[in-house]
């Protein structure tokens, strides 16, 4: 039986030590300044990505790449194996909500997409507090909120509202210089894509359609290695990369490519794996 629980590590936006550091030229630091200083000082700075990686991150598809591909193998909806939504409030850290804002993005396009109103509603306002805290919420204005909600009942305005919140989310961090929001988010998206699909498979009867979708995301996993491999000097980001390093099996060792039904130790096997890397993230 599956456990549906819940990584936390500190990341602190360079922005804030600018703005400290270049008050400090003018005032006297006050006692908060200097302890926010000290502390942003022992962060890493903001790694500047390859145009090749720069293009793969903000090129990266979105969660509803593998909810649609879901839905058309015909896999279920079932809530209680997305992360409950009760768990939102405890991500502190600007990692942890970074990666949980993707993992709630896949939950939002898995509902979105089943057409779960309710659930929809839940998921959105996990990710529209998630981004507000981690300074994204311009994206998240009350006009779009207002209109996702509106065509909670027309699946299709709903994934199209909901898929201009992704691109919009990737325009800002772009534009903003916030890379490593964009690949913690990407991450813990593609983490909960991966454990929905490999989730649904093992509880399929007949789980070939949902087998060829989590061969499909081979690309994608080589792109997110591929744009994880900047962050190779970053100790905040090495445990997401090797969480991430621990799906390679999935394509490597159980001959998914042949899109023929798997037994089910070898699905048990993978919606193992994936759940194992899912919850270093949700914990």
């Amino acid at each position: 039986m599956k456990a549906y629980t819940k990584i936390t590590s500190g990341v602190a936006m360079v922005a804030l030590f600018l703005v400290i550091a270049l008050s400090g030229c003018n005032n006297p630091a006050t006692q908060d300044e200097q302890a926010n200083a000290a502390a942003a000082d022992t962060i890493n700075k903001e790694v500047t990505l390859s145009p090749e990686s720069q293009s793969l991150l903000y090129s990266f598809p979105t969660p509803f790449e593998v909810t649609s591909m879901l839905e058309k193998a015909k896999a279920g909806f079932i809530f209680d194996i997305t992360n409950p939504p009760a768990n939102a409030g405890k991500y502190v850290t600007e990692m942890s909500k970074a990666l949980n804002l993707g993992i709630y993005s896949a939950d939002l396009s898995y509902s979105a997409t089943y057409n779960r109103t309710d659930e929809t509603n839940k998921f959105l306002a996990c990710t529209n507090k998630l981004a507000d805290e981690l300074g994204i919420a311009g994206v998240y204005d009350q006009s779009l909120l207002e209109k996702i909600k509106k065509y909670n009942n027309n699946k299709d305005s709903l994934v199209g509202q909901i898929n201009r919140v992704f691109s919009q989310t990737n325009d800002f961090l772009s534009k903003n210089n916030r890379n490593q929001i964009a690949v913690l988010i990407a991450a813990g998206g593609f983490a909960e894509g991966m454990y929905l699909a490999a989730t649904l498979g093992e509880v399929a009867k007949d789980n070939t359609k949902i087998m060829a979708v989590i061969a499909l995301q081979k690309d994608n996993y080589v792109k997110l290695l591929t744009i994880l491999e900047a962050y190779n000097s970053d100790q905040n980001m090495k445990p997401v990369a090797d969480a991430i390093a621990r799906l390679k099996p999935i394509w490597a060792n159980y001959g998914i490519e042949s899109g023929k039904k798997l037994p089910i130790q070898k699905t048990a096997e993978i919606s193992e794996l994936a759940e194992s890397v899912r919850l270093i993230f949700v914990n």
